[in-house]
Parts: structure tokens; C-alpha cells; sequence
């Protein structure tokens, strides 16, 4: 009986197969657990490394602007990288790595490595997953210029000789931003164009977008706005005279009296709007022959400043919006108020009109991600400085005429232009 029993209790042992199949299953979850298990891992490395690259980069471009724009030590450019490099971070487990910033004469590159550590992995032995950045940045690989001057003239510029103090001042910046571009072999082109205005704008071109007659295919004289919508935009006239430029007050009223309206005065003063060029000699020659006259259109001079760097007619010579390695500028000063009129869509005409229009062109010209800068300049009229402000939100200054401002102003906006053009080149 001992024996039967010993011998049936083995043959129920051996027919159970749940014991088998519970052994079986786990050690089949396993592989399948590690599996897609490494597929978190990978995701969350995968985030890691975009982190990281992102803050070299942007790490790069700050010692790359510092370079250009300080006289700081090598300690203190590895320490402005540093800064900027954990100023990126979002991911705790990255928090203490140190990129190495290898600084030369006209370019830089910063790296950094990190073994990210694993959790669904680790259960195979694979504890880690080796990521890292890299980024270069030479004084060659800039991008292309395009900066369009839009500066007052109007006759209280002479008044504590403002306008020479604002022509000091873009001269050294056109120096400085052609010394960048040409701070290595193959560096971004720069062009630079000059709208001045007061009560008009005295300028060149085709004859067929004027309604004012000319003895040939090309016109050179003064005009004011064009017909709304014509003035809050940069379209080249379609034939209409709506659309053409070539309109002078000719009204009795204060804001028009002589000299202000008078093209004579404008061609005797220089005047001339300079369509974009890199002649800066010759340019940097137009400015200082230049002198004020007459009332302000602020408005007026920023539609021909958009218009220099527009590619369409009637100036040419900007590149094309579309193109990825040129970036456009727009730099207006003014020292007063809107003090000439302009066209709304009713036909009404008013300096209050001017005011909205310059606010529809600002917001038009930021649209096509033309960078502007606005200064007010020896203003403190809150409705004006609140209106070139709205202008330029994130670049806009005031200076007084007193000590070097202005100076600083310029190499303020000269220093943000040399940060816009540099550019990650591996």
C-alpha cells in the first residue's frame, strides 16, 4: 500500500504541467519587457541628445558673439558658454556636465559627452547609451546682410548738431559691419541702403512708377505717399496713379510751407535715398555730405526703407525673402513727432493718419521677418516713444544728446546684427 501510494503521488507530480508553464512564461517576459523597455530608453536618450545639442549651439553662438563683440578673456568666453549651456537644460540628469570650448582667432567649437543612464537595459547589462554635441562656428560662415538706414533729417536734427552725432555714429557701425563680414575668408556679404527723410523722400527710378512728368525712363525727384493702401506696403505700382509715387502737398496749411515741400532744397542738401550697396565708401561719403530740411514723415521714410530691401521693383537689389542665408535690417531714428500728413483708405489726410500707417508698415515689414530697430531719439513725448516702441518691441532705444548715447545706442544695435548673422556651421 506504501508503495502504490509513493507511486501514485509521482504520476499526479509528473502529469501537472502548470508548474512548467509558469517557469516558461517568465522566463519569456523577460525578453519582452527588456525589449520594449529599450525602446523608453532609447526615446528618453534620444530627448537628451536633442537637449544637448541645442544648448552647444547655443552655448557656441554666445562665445561666438562675445568673440566679435568684447574684448573678453578666453576664461571669461568658457565661462559665458557655460552659462549659456545650462541656461538650455531642461533634464536634471544633464545638470552637471561641462562642455570643452575650443576658442581660436576667427572661429570656435564647443563638444560635449555623456554616457545617459539606462533602466529597462540595464537588466541585460547595458547600463548606458553614449550620446554627445558638438558645434562649430567660424567668423566665415555668417550669414548675408541686408540693413536698411531710415534716418530723420528734418530740420530740428540741427539743433545741438544731432544730425552729425547720428552721422558719427553709422559711420562707425557701417565700419564695424563691414570689418565683421570681412573677418575671415568667405564671410557673409553685407549691403547697406539709406532712406532719409523729413516732410519727403528724394530719390531715382523708372519713370512709369511716378506721376510726375520726366524727360526720360528714369525720374529723380520728391515725392511723399502714395494712395492708401498703396503707403502701408511695398507692392510696385500695378499703372494706377493710386499706386504710383509722386504726390506733393500743395496746400496753404503750416505743415506745408516752404522749404519743407521745396525738391530744390532736397537736391542742394544731398538727400538722396541710396538703394542697397557694398560701396559703403561711397555711401558713408552720401552720409556726410548730407543735411536737414524741412518737417518729418517718419512713416513715409520707413515704406522706402522696407522698399530697399524688397527684391521687388522699384529697387532690386535686395535678395529674395525665401532666402534662408540672408537676413534683412531696418534701423529708423527719428528725434519728433509725425509732422506731414497721410493718405488713409478714405482719402483723408492727417499726421495722426501717419501715426496708424507706420504702425500697419511695422507690422507688415516684422511679417516678412525683417529685423527693426527704432530710436527715439532726444524724445520724451510718451505718445511718440510709445509708438516707435510698438514699432520695434524688442529693439527699441532712446538716446539724449547728451555724452555719447547715440554712440552707444548704434553699437548696441551693431552688436545684436553681428548675433543675428552668426551661424552654426557643423
Amino acid at each position: 500500500m506504501r508503495f502504490s501510494l509513493r507511486g501514485f503521488r509521482a504520476a499526479r507530480y509528473l502529469s501537472n504541467t502548470a508548474g512548467n508553464m509558469g517557469v516558461i512564461f517568465a522566463l519569456s517576459v523577460l525578453p519582452v519587457l527588456v525589449a520594449s523597455g529599450s525602446a523608453i530608453d532609447y526615446v528618453r536618450a534620444s530627448r537628451a541628445q536633442t537637449q544637448l545639442q541645442a544648448a552647444v549651439d547655443a552655448a557656441a553662438l554666445a562665445v561666438a558673439t562675445a568673440m566679435s563683440t568684447t574684448n573678453s578673456t578666453n576664461a571669461q568666453l568658457r565661462t559665458i558658454g557655460l552659462n549659456y549651456f545650462h541656461d538650455n537644460l531642461r533634464d536634471a540628469a544633464l545638470a552637471d556636465l561641462q562642455p570643452v570650448f575650443s576658442i581660436g582667432k576667427a572661429s570656435l567649437s564647443g563638444s560635449v559627452e555623456y554616457d545617459y543612464p539606462t533602466s529597462f537595459m540595464a537588466l541585460v547589462g547595458i547600463n548606458s547609451m553614449h550620446i554627445g554635441a558638438s558645434a562649430q562656428v567660424e567668423g566665415g560662415k555668417g550669414s548675408n546682410a541686408e540693413v536698411a538706414l531710415v534716418l530723420d533729417y528734418s530740420l530740428s536734427m540741427v539743433t545741438n548738431n544731432k544730425y552729425i552725432r547720428m552721422r558719427d555714429a553709422v559711420t562707425k557701425m557701417i565700419d564695424d559691419l563691414d570689418a565683421n563680414a570681412k573677418s575671415s575668408d568667405g564671410g557673409g556679404t553685407l549691403k547697406v541702403g539709406l532712406a532719409p527723410f523729413s516732410a519727403m523722400v528724394r530719390t531715382t527710378m523708372p519713370a512709369s512708377y511716378v506721376t510726375q512728368a520726366a524727360a526720360g525712363p528714369t525720374w529723380t525727384g520728391c515725392t511723399q505717399d502714395r494712395k492708401n493702401p498703396w503707403n502701408v506696403g511695398v507692392a510696385t505700382p500695378d499703372g494706377s496713379n493710386d499706386s504710383k509715387w509722386g504726390f506733393i502737398d500743395s496746400g496753404n496749411g503750416k505743415e506745408n510751407a516752404a522749404p519743407r515741400y521745396d525738391c530744390a532744397k532736397y537736391s542742394t542738401n544731398k538727400l538722396d535715398v541710396v538703394p542697397l550697396t557694398d560701396d559703403l565708401d561711397g555711401l558713408k561719403s552720401a552720409i556726410a555730405a548730407m543735411y536737414p530740411v524741412g518737417n518729418t514723415n517718419i512713416p513715409l521714410g520707413f515704406e522706402f526703407g522696407w522698399n530697399l530691401l524688397d527684391p521687388a521693383a522699384p529697387y532690386t537689389e535686395g535678395a529674395p525673402y525665401t532666402d534662408a542665408d540672408t537676413k534683412k535690417f531696418i534701423v529708423l531714428l527719428t528725434d519728433g513727432a509725425q509732422t506731414s500728413g497721410e493718405f488713409d483708405v478714405d482719402g483723408n489726410r492727417s499726421k495722426y493718419i501717419g501715426n496708424d500707417n507706420l504702425k500697419t508698415l511695422c507690422k507688415a515689414a516684422a511679417a516678412k521677418n525683417i529685423t527693426i530697430f527704432t530710436i527715439a531719439y532726444d524724445i520724451t513725448d510718451p505718445a511718440i516713444t510709445t509708438l516707435l516702441k510698438a514699432c520695434a518691441p524688442a529693439n527699441y532705444f532712446e538716446a539724449s544728446v547728451s555724452g555719447g548715447e547715440i554712440d552707444a545706442v548704434f553699437t548696441a544695435i551693431t552688436t545684436r546684427i553681428k548675433k543675428s548673422t552668426l551661424r552654426i556651421s557643423r
